[in-house]
């Protein structure tokens, strides 16, 4: 069996400084200022955890603290995320997400990855795919995992709406989360804090750094877009 492909993103809100990387690209965001670094990243398997090298940028360590959601062939992770960055000390919330079936992109036009982390006992991942030729948020598929005072619960049903600017980037989101035996959701709002856009083979990506809002609880997190590129006509 193949190695899983891993990703990983970590949200420092006091010093104002978040990132991601995945095989090949990594995105380390300054306040609302995103730069995509030019060497690619450097992810080594360390005890339980991760070790990530960005570049000249950041050394970090990424330790599991809660138990794995299964998201559509891939598994994520609420990770404690500690090391420095330039002169500066993180520790900080962050996730690891390894993937070993990736997306059949002849089978959809679109993704979303989504994140919110409150604290280490709180914490949102859900992951959205939309079929090709579908019509709208309505017709696409969520599975999602709400980490809810350390217990890891299924989303039954989330239903998500997202406003774009004119380029089709999010810029803000709400989600009710549907659990089991519960008879009104759980709901986050969130907004878009930065973003970038990359074109990677054949797709367009919209990743954005959010701030999230849940029970009066305040977070960080990410909502990636992921679009796939239609051919020009002829």
């Amino acid at each position: 069996m193949s190695e899983p492909a891993i990703s990983v993103a970590f949200f420092d809100s006091v010093h104002g400084l978040h990132g991601s990387a995945r095989s090949g690209v990594a995105i380390v965001f300054e306040g609302d200022e995103p730069e995509v670094l030019a060497e690619p990243p450097v992810l080594a398997r360390e005890g339980s955890g991760w070790r990530v090298g960005l570049a000249e940028r950041a050394e970090l360590v990424f330790e599991p603290i809660s138990p794995e959601a299964k998201l559509s062939g891939a598994r994520a992770r609420l990770c404690r995320v500690r090391g420095r960055a330039g002169e500066r000390q993180i520790d900080c919330l962050g996730t690891v997400t390894e993937t070993r079936r990736p997306p059949a992109w002849r089978e959809l036009d679109a993704t979303r990855w989504i994140s919110a982390l409150f604290d280490s006992a709180h914490a949102l991942l859900a992951y959205v795919r939309r079929p090709r030729g579908a019509a709208g948020h309505g017709e696409e598929w969520t599975v999602g995992w709400l980490l809810d005072d350390e217990d890891l619960l299924s989303v039954d049903e989330a239903r998500l709406s997202t406003v774009y600017d004119g380029e089709g980037r999010q810029r803000s989101a709400r989600l009710e989360l549907w659990l089991p035996g519960e008879d009104l959701p759980r709901r986050l709002t969130g907004e878009a804090h930065a973003g970038v856009s990359l074109a990677l083979e054949g797709l367009h990506v919209h990743a954005a750094v959010f701030g999230w809002r849940m029970d009066g609880r305040e977070g960080a997190g990410a909502y990636e877009l992921t679009v796939r590129e239609e051919p020009a006509a002829a």
